[in-house]
């Protein structure tokens, strides 16, 4: 191709995905390699350009190592390295990817769970108004009353929230907290599934059965190169529109982060304080032989 003949749109697209393929690469990071139903990976772990210049180059070594943020990558001139360019635009994408993400139907049939769905219809509804997430629609309710466990000490709540990818990668948190709270003597009964959920409808969910406490489990808003990560959040004697500070929250539920054994321990441990003193939230902060 001539110097000073323009790229066509096709000769462009091919040049671009041919150097990202390269950095990729180069950092050995395969975009075939991510978990199932996701295409975010594991955050890895960069080299520092300029180590053997600094003064105590084993000590920036082993906190580039600790963390996944983006430090001492260097610069090209004013800008960032290439690399670290495109790997910036291609974490972007995935958690532009995670928030629009479905569970797969193999996913949902595994849970044994009630499906229900908020009046949010679909994506776009369900980001731009917030309160729609909140609030089941008719027909979910109607099969909420019919089929939902009624009067149990924690209703389990299953939701996409803004990355279905984060509840179906770390799947195994469902069992997890069954046998946790089954061994610490709280009644669940059957758990639900809600589809284009925020936190607050677990509210209603609870206020229809009358349970002493619900559990929601929701993808968190995804950051770069991330949609893996869940919330669980808490509430003892829910009620309609319920302030969040009588709520608890367990975030950073991921393969590399949190694990779902740690989380459900934790949140027995937390439901177990609020029984012993009738509420959750900051009320439990109060108790000064917490041990979590």
């Amino acid at each position: 191709m001539a110097a000073d003949t323009p790229m066509n749109a096709q000769e462009l697209e091919t040049l671009v995905a041919s150097v990202v393929r390269q950095i990729l690469n180069e950092q050995r990071r395969d975009p075939q390699e991510a978990p199932p139903h996701s295409r975010a990976p594991q955050s890895q772990h960069r080299p520092l350009p300029g180590l053997d210049r600094l003064a105590f180059p084993e000590r920036v070594a082993h906190l580039t190592q600790s963390t996944p943020a983006r430090i001492g990558i260097g610069r090209a001139g004013l800008r960032y390295p290439t690399a670290t360019y495109l790997t910036l635009r291609a974490d972007h994408a995935f958690a532009k990817d995670a928030v629009v993400s479905e569970p797969s139907k193999e996913f949902l049939a595994s849970l044994g769970a009630i499906e229900l769905r908020t009046q949010a219809q679909d994506l776009d509804t369900f980001l731009l108004y917030p309160d729609n997430g909140r609030v089941l629609d008719e027909a979910s309710l109607a099969r909420l009353r019919n089929e939902g466990t009624r009067g149990v000490d924690v209703q389990i709540i299953l939701a996409d929230g803004l990355s279905a990818w984060a509840a179906e990668i770390n799947k195994g948190l469902l069992p997890e907290l069954q046998r946790a709270l089954s061994a610490a003597n709280f009644s669940h009964g059957k758990p639900i599934w809600v589809n284009r959920a925020r936190i607050a409808v677990a509210d209603q969910i609870g206020v229809e059965l009358g349970a002493k406490a619900t559990l929601i489990c929701l993808g968190e808003r995804p950051g770069l190169g991330t949609g893996d990560s869940l919330s669980i959040y808490l509430a003892w004697g829910p009620k309609l529109h319920q302030d969040n500070a009588e709520k608890n929250c367990i975030s950073n539920i991921r393969p590399s982060g949190f694990s779902v054994q740690n989380a459900a321990a934790q949140a027995v441990d937390i439901l177990s304080k609020a029984r012993e003193i009738g509420a959750g939230g900051l009320a439990i902060g109060r108790i000064p032989t917490r041990t979590w």
